[in-house]
């Protein structure tokens, strides 16, 4: 929706680095908590059979109510919020995805109006809970990381301010279509939640891997990220290879990007034991994780070739390389591609 050397914007490929700024999935985290709000009464594991909705959107206002806060504009924002949560729990799944995609849009165009990098990115004991919490620790975790990564990297707080200088209005289009994006992505997390699959199938332990997939991926887009920020924290300027080239980066040269990956292909993957026969989830699931996944290899893509350019010539670059011919995908030495994104 993540490496202190990622992400090298240009104005062709906004969308595409989407994980530049300190809010990426921060975004998605937000779509996934509103959809969480909406369910949160849910007390057979968010899976809410269909004579409830109605006592569930009934009470839904006290998900509003914050310290301080009186009845009367709790009640204004609960019916405000309405056709939204009624979207999210038992709209069809057109309607569905639609509210994701307001919710999506409501956060990103302000922020990107604000500052036009931050429009870029990405409950219970329940497997679908599991996957949503999971979603929201990932998005929690690299926005925490990028700001704090921009705050102390001076060549990362000029990209932010590179990006600035585009206008205001010119930037509604790429906000909107980074929202679009956004509510593919965590669709099938949604639909994962207003399904019901049946304990102890063979859908429910696909459902279960799939959550653990995508926990696993959280875990290593952490600790590669991290990794790679010590390594090269006060190095930013310099020419000369420093790696990382050890623990993950002996598994591929972009454990990062391999993370989200994971993280992703879980979330669709849990989500899609819940898409049933409905083309709009398989469609909209479908397109947000080729959406992630074009980002990621072409990012990838981009940064193999400006770390040839700057350290190319150099012996620990060139070893490490040998030593490590997979990109991404481990015993894969080339990448797919995934459409014209470059």
């Amino acid at each position: 929706m993540a490496g202190a050397g990622r992400r090298h914007p240009k104005s062709k490929t906004l969308i595409t680095q989407h994980l530049t700024s300190p809010i990426p999935s921060m975004k998605s985290s937000i779509l996934l908590f509103l959809a969480i709000a909406a369910l949160s009464n849910r007390s057979d594991a968010f899976h809410l059979p269909a004579s409830r909705t109605n006592n569930l959107l009934g009470r839904s206002h006290g998900i509003l109510r914050v310290r301080g806060g009186d009845m009367a504009t709790t009640t204004k924002l609960s019916s405000a919020l309405a056709p939204v949560s009624e979207a999210l729990v038992s709209g069809s799944p057109i309607r569905a995805v639609g509210a994701l995609y307001a919710i999506a849009s409501l956060t990103v165009l302000p922020l990107t109006l604000y500052r036009q990098a931050y429009s870029f990115s990405a409950m219970g004991s329940s497997v679908p809970a599991i996957l949503v919490i999971n979603t929201l620790a990932y998005g929690l975790r690299l926005a925490s990381f990028i700001y704090m990564r921009e705050q102390t990297v001076q060549s990362k707080k000029k990209i932010f301010k590179d990006l600035d200088k585009t206008e205001c209005l010119k930037r509604i289009p790429l906000a909107m279509s980074v929202s679009l994006l956004y509510a593919f992505m965590t669709s099938p997390a949604l639909f994962a939640l207003r399904g019901t699959v049946a304990e102890g199938s063979a859908l429910a332990k696909i459902q279960l891997v799939s959550a653990g997939v995508s926990v696993f991926g959280t875990l290593l887009e952490a600790v590669a990220d991290q990794h790679k920020y010590l390594v090269k924290r006060g190095k930013d300027e310099s020419d000369v290879f420093a790696g990382p080239t050890t623990w993950s980066y002996r598994l591929c040269r972009h454990p990062n990007y391999l993370g989200e990956i994971l993280v992703w292909i879980g979330v669709f993957a849990g989500g899609s034991v819940s898409f049933g026969k409905s083309i709009v989830a398989w469609i909209c699931g479908a397109l947000g994780l080729w959406g992630i996944l074009g980002i990621m290899f072409n990012a990838s893509s981009r940064l193999d070739k400006k770390q040839e350019e700057k350290y190319g010539k150099q012996n620990a670059y060139i070893e490490w390389k040998k030593q490590v011919s997979f990109p991404i995908v481990p015993f894969v030495s080339s990448e797919p591609s995934l459409g014209p994104m470059k």
